[in-house]
């Protein structure tokens, strides 16, 4: 079940995750390929736009420091920052979360041997 990503500025078809740039606005995750990304995300940043892709290695490590995060959160004797914690942690997980099933899943993983040859 492989669907078309296309890129949200120049509309130009993604066809590897290497070239899969995701970032996120406000609560809206947007796909990007290389050169848009580049060019267009990476000079805006605040808190409304991240100019850090939500598929990247930092990502991952981020998904993962937040599922440790949630436990300790859970775990944690202090009920009034509790509910507060668990929802911003969360919130940081389903995005990335969101990002893989929306447009990662899709596409083909490509190793570093294939690059070697274009």
């Amino acid at each position: 079940m492989m669907r078309k990503i296309y890129c949200q500025k120049c509309e130009k078809e993604i066809t590897s995750r290497k070239q899969l740039f995701t970032t996120q606005i406000f609560f809206w995750v947007a796909a990007y390929c290389s050169t848009c990304y580049v060019e267009r995300i990476k000079s805006v940043s605040s808190l409304a736009v991240s100019n850090t892709p939500l598929n990247g290695k930092y990502s991952n490590f981020l998904a993962g420091i937040t599922v440790i995060g949630l436990f300790m959160v859970f775990f944690a004797e202090i009920p009034y920052i509790k509910i507060p914690l668990i929802v911003v942690l969360s919130l940081v997980l389903l995005m990335r979360i969101y990002s893989y099933m929306r447009f990662e899943r899709h596409l083909p993983v490509v190793d570093a041997s294939s690059d070697i040859n274009e």
